[in-house]
């Protein structure tokens, strides 16, 4: 679990830069029919995310699971972590301006979302159906 612990750390720290990016440049959340705005950037944060980030609710938790697990492994906490990178993993993707970076190739954006969206399709993995070397 410890391998999954390292992956969630540096996925969560991809998250909080990808958090403070799109609040830099006024990147609010785009997916599908809603849209939010640059306005309301600053509450959107904390229960919908950025166009670049997951919700801050959900980066707390991250944070929160990855920690307990290095101190006091369980495999609940590796299943919360799972949960959260696939849900993390689907986000990226329903992204607009993610998917518009990776089809015409944003140097700013697609190196950090797309390291963001395969660490957390690996933390989907390990934390749902279990790390492969722990067997």
């Amino acid at each position: 679990m410890k391998r999954l612990a390292a992956v969630s750390a540096a996925q969560l720290c991809l998250g909080v830069t990808g958090l403070r990016r799109a609040l830099r440049d006024r990147n609010a959340y785009d997916v599908g029919f809603r849209r939010g705005s640059a306005e309301n950037m600053e509450s959107d944060q904390w229960f919908i995310g950025t166009a670049l980030s997951a919700p801050n609710f959900m980066l707390i938790l991250q944070g929160m699971c990855t920690a307990l697990l290095l101190v006091r492994p369980r495999r609940w906490m590796a299943r919360v972590l799972g949960v959260l990178g696939a849900v993390m993993t689907c986000g990226q993707a329903a992204e607009r301006p993610v998917r518009a970076a990776w089809r015409h190739w944003d140097a700013r954006i697609a190196p950090l979302t797309a390291a963001a969206t395969v660490l957390a399709a690996v933390m989907a993995w390990w934390g749902l159906v279990g790390d492969p070397a722990e067997n």
